[in-house]
């Protein structure tokens, strides 16, 4: 009975020496791949991922304010965007978007008209997000679907 546990333990960990090993080949192969995609996006340019196809369409300062927000940053930028399901399942959206400001503190979002809600298998989007900002000058817009473990799309935009 000892061998027959010893026989199971030795190949279970030739298989998971196995597994580590494949693993490792993959991550370096992903990181040549993330290297090849860490350009700088930036207005117009669309980031493809397993499910959707996001493209961030315009970034503007609105003067628009809602008097029972918690917060009162110093600019409230609205985010416009398309976002496309490529998938053949529903997507959810509307909590993808995170902003960073030009001092890189994470902004919360604004409550103003913000898209949420869910796409259907082939259609697209036209949406809108609002986020407050403190610092202005050149921002980070970090999109990334909900369901991925893929890295952030990174989007940098210049904010007066």
């Amino acid at each position: 009975m000892r061998r027959l546990s010893l026989l199971f333990m030795a190949m279970l960990l030739s298989i998971f020496l196995f597994a580590c090993d494949e693993d490792s080949t993959e991550t370096s192969g992903d990181n040549v791949k993330e290297a090849e995609e860490s350009k700088t996006l930036t207005v117009g340019d669309t980031a493809e991922f397993d499910d959707v196809k996001f493209t961030l369409k315009d970034v503007t300062t609105t003067d628009e304010r809602n008097e029972f927000a918690d917060s009162d940053p110093n600019a409230v930028i609205k985010i416009e965007y398309e976002l496309e399901n490529i998938s053949d399942d529903d997507v959810p959206y509307g909590t993808e978007i995170t902003v960073y400001d030009a001092d890189g503190n994470k902004m919360e979002s604004y409550p103003l008209d913000n898209d949420m809600g869910s796409l259907a298998p082939g259609k697209k989007i036209q949406g809108a997000e609002h986020h407050g900002v403190d610092a202005l000058g050149t921002i980070e817009i970090h999109f990334e679907p909900l369901i991925s473990f893929e890295n952030a799309a990174v989007f940098e935009v210049e904010i007066e």
